[in-house]
Formats: C-alpha cells, structure tokens, sequence
C-alpha cells in the first residue's frame, strides 16, 4: 500500500474517533444540561428554604423560597451569615443552640421547631432540619439545612387544642380543661398551704325557657351568663362550663371572709332578667360552694359537696318560689 494511502486511512480513523467523542461529548453535555435543570427546578422553584453553609460558615448556596418565608433575600444571607440566628425569637434561642445537625444512632437527625421574626416583623413557625454534608472521600463539606413555613399548621393546631379544650357555644373552658386546672390548684395548695373556692352555678327551671322559648333563647341566655362571669373573675380565677346550664368556677381566697364576697359579687354581677328577640326572661340561679381544705382535699371530694351545696339552694329556692307565687318567665 503507498504511503500516502496509509496516512490517509490514519486520518480517517482519527477523524471517526474524533466525531465518536464529540458524539459522546455532546451526549454527556446534554445529560449535565439536564440534570443542571432537574436541579434547578428542585432547588430554585422549593418551597422550603434551602441552603448550604461551608465549614467556614458562609453560605455556599441559599434558595430563593427564604425571601418567601423570612422576607430577606439570598443576597442578604450571603453577606451576613448570622442573619438566621439574628431572626430567631430570643424565647427560642436556647433551643436552637441545644440542636443538633448530627445523626442520631438510629441513622436520623432529630428536627426542631421555633419560630422567627421577618424582615416585616411577622412571626413565623420554622421546621429545621440540618445535617453536616461530606464528599467521596469523607471530608467535611459544611452543613446541609432545611427550612419550612408551618405557621399555618401551628395556628391549626392551637384552634383544635382550643376547641378540644372549650366549649363551643360560650367560649368557657370545658369540664376536661377545668378538671385539669382543678387538679393543678389542689398541687399548688398543698404546697402552698392555701385557700380555694369551688363554686356551682345553675340556672333553676332552665328547661322551661327551652321549652317556653325554644333552644335559641335558651343559648343566647347560656352564652350571656358567660360573657358575665368571664369578665367579671380576677385574672387568677377561672369559670368553666360543666354542660347544660351548669357554670363552675375556681376562686382564689386569702381569708375566710373571702367567701361572702364572692358569693356577693356572683349575684350581683349575673342578671335576673335577659333580653331575648321581642321578650325578656327572668332567670333564677342557684350556688353551691366547697372549700379546700375544710370540705376536701380531693377533685372528687370538693366537687360533690360543692354539687351537694347547690343542689339545697336549688330546693331552697324552689320552695320559696312556690310559698309566693307560681314561678314563670
């Protein structure tokens, strides 16, 4: 074969080859290119806020989703790399100081909540996660941290510890928030050597208004008698609804005497007569009183003598009633 012919077939492989790795570069290009996007679709277009600190502590990466939960932009994070601890509430400073972004021994790293203030002054709930980041061969590659808005969640979640806590026609604590407050006055009592009052309020014949009425006269007279009593107690007492037309309610006392003035202020504050529609309604009450320590130590000890007490007004009254004139509203 000519020499010539044989730097040409040379030639012409080379050139294969060369079009074989252009094809190949070209390949390779257009996957980066794709998985480029893949990336920054995932990190630019998130929800959660996203970021990157070197071992340095300066932001590596920071997504843009942080202008959308703390206001300020990743700009603002790039310059100032404490600017996250400068946001977080100084009631949940500890917290964040306490965490962690090791890996736990079951493999995990434990998440924690706090809340922030934005650059409008907003406060919002965070849920943080974050772990330390290392490369191929092991070595510290800084810290990997999440960050998402669940303030709406929270705001949720209070409404329904609220409501599982409350009763929904009058807005009062209900029997299990009040049982609850009872059980931690009896505590601070015993430790304290102090006095307290368990009081019963009932409205007499309140099925009559149902039945005269109807139920909605019957709840606007319930939530009244609420809106009373809840502005009427001091800041350390509390009135709750049992259900039906029952009230209780936790009194503080520093004397004896403690007892007629707050018996006197009950029924002096609650009203006798209730606008309803076009007709107004009389209304009767009946109190019962327990106080710890003399009548018991107990919930169940102070709540039946409490009941118990009310229960003889009840009848009281209701012979009193009768000795004057038929009862009617």
């Amino acid at each position: 074969m000519p020499k010539f012919s044989h730097h040409r077939q040379q030639i012409e492989e080379t050139i294969d080859q060369l079009r074989e790795l252009i094809n190949r570069l070209q390949t390779l290009e257009n996957e980066y290119l794709k998985q480029e996007e893949t990336l920054f679709v995932i990190s630019e277009f998130a929800n959660d806020w996203e970021y990157w600190q070197d071992t340095d502590g300066l932001y590596k990466y920071v997504s843009p989703s942080c202008k959308l939960v703390t206001g300020y932009t990743p700009e603002e994070f790039y310059d100032d790399p404490d600017l996250l601890k400068k946001i977080i509430a100084p009631t949940n400073w500890d917290k964040w100081k306490a965490h962690s972004h090791s890996m736990e021994k079951n493999g995990q790293v434990a998440p924690i909540e706090f809340k922030i203030r934005t650059k409008e002054g907003r406060i919002r709930w965070i849920h943080h996660i974050c772990r330390t980041v290392t490369g191929k061969q092991g070595e510290n590659l800084g810290i990997r941290g999440s960050n998402r808005d669940i303030s709406k969640l929270k705001e949720l979640q209070e409404r329904l510890k609220h409501m599982a806590g409350h009763d929904l026609l009058t807005g009062l604590p209900n029997r299990a928030l009040f049982l609850e407050h009872l059980n931690q006055t009896i505590k601070e009592a015993k430790r304290n050597a102090t006095m307290f009052a368990v009081v019963f309020i009932d409205l007499d014949d309140f099925k009559e208004i149902n039945d005269t009425h109807g139920h909605e006269a019957g709840d606007t007279v319930l939530k009244k008698l609420a809106l009373t009593l809840s502005e009427e107690i001091r800041e350390n007492d509390i009135v709750a609804r049992l259900g039906g037309d029952e009230f209780v309610g936790l009194f503080d006392l520093k004397h004896d005497t403690d007892v007629e003035v707050i018996k006197e202020k009950i029924f002096g504050t609650l009203p006798n007569e209730i606008h309803c529609s076009t007709y107004d309604i009389m209304i009767h009450y009946s109190l019962g009183m327990s106080i710890y320590p003399g009548d018991g130590t107990t919930v169940d000890s102070l709540l039946k003598k409490a009941d118990q007490a009310m229960y003889r007004q009840k009848e009281k009254n209701k012979a009193e009633r009768h000795k004057h004139e038929p009862y009617s509203i």
